[in-house]
């Protein structure tokens, strides 16, 4: 669904199927929650505080469709394995499953602490790979299923204050692109969705203010990306629009990651590229 809540897919598109979003309390897997109701979808809705939730399931009824809360935890396979049960009880089957859910802080290398380490592993990695691992057995090994993991571009080249979580991130890349491989004489897609700077609520949890995010945003499009962005192509891949794609990491930055680390207009004469028309850099 769009900023303005008008539906962007059919509103039959995944009618019939039932997805998990992790980390659906807010930010981008509410919106993802949001979207994949208003495609026809039957929602469970997978975080650790309740409330948020909640309100997410307020806005999915709002919208005319189903939502289960399932409060609970990614790192914790008694969670996650009462999470499950409880699917089998309502729905009776789990066709998708999102793994959002995520979490990091901004330090340098030479001060995250192997406990800090090992903390955004688990929440990042570990936890998609139990969430997977328990979809996988108790529903999608005999019936098939889609699994879209939210990861991030940095996990594909660097971001210096963040080495933790590049390392996780990475590991989710490495680990979908093996399960796809191994998984799809079982009818399972897996794919990963990286987003660019992102503007949601979660960039508030970071000592940087709006204007050095804008900085920090390196898209070509001149603009942030927004929830939605994202949203639309989990709900592609998820669905029946992306059956032929598996095993892939799709980018969605807004060109971020053309910058290659830097752009030459911060080294050479910035009057060069004042004149697109010539196309030659020539005054």
């Amino acid at each position: 669904m769009t900023q303005d809540n008008k539906p962007r897919y059919a509103a039959d598109l995944m009618e019939g199927q039932v997805a998990l979003v992790t980390g659906s309390g807010s930010g981008m897997g509410r919106v993802t929650a949001l979207e994949m109701a208003s495609c026809g979808a039957r929602l469970v809705l997978f975080a650790r505080r309740e409330e948020p939730l909640e309100e997410t399931a307020e806005m999915i009824r709002a919208i005319g469709g189903e939502a289960l809360v399932v409060p609970g935890d990614t790192r914790d396979e008694d969670s996650i394995e009462a999470a499950m049960v409880k699917i089998k009880e309502h729905y009776g089957r789990l066709d998708v499953l999102v793994n959002n859910a995520g979490g990091q802080y901004i330090a340098a290398a030479r001060d995250i602490t192997n406990k800090g380490f090992e903390a955004v592993i688990r929440n990042n990695l570990i936890g998609s790979w139990q969430m997977t691992r328990a979809a996988a057995d108790h529903f999608m090994y005999d019936n098939g299923g889609s699994v879209v993991f939210t990861t991030a571009i940095s996990a594909r080249s660097a971001l210096t204050g963040f080495t933790h979580t590049v390392a996780a991130r990475a590991g989710v890349t490495g680990m979908m692109k093996t399960l796809a491989a191994e998984w799809g004489e079982y009818g399972i897609r897996l794919n990963c969705v990286a987003p660019g700077t992102i503007k949601t609520e979660a960039l508030g949890r970071y000592p940087i203010t709006p204007e050095q995010w804008q900085m920090l945003n390196r898209s070509v499009l001149n603009r942030m990306g927004a929830a939605e962005d994202i949203s639309g192509m989990i709900v592609f891949l998820a669905s029946k629009l992306g059956g032929f794609i598996t095993g892939e990491d799709v980018y969605v930055d807004g060109g971020e990651t053309l910058h290659m680390g830097h752009d030459a207009r911060d080294m050479i004469n910035p009057k060069m590229f004042e004149n697109r028309e010539r196309g030659d850099g020539k005054e």
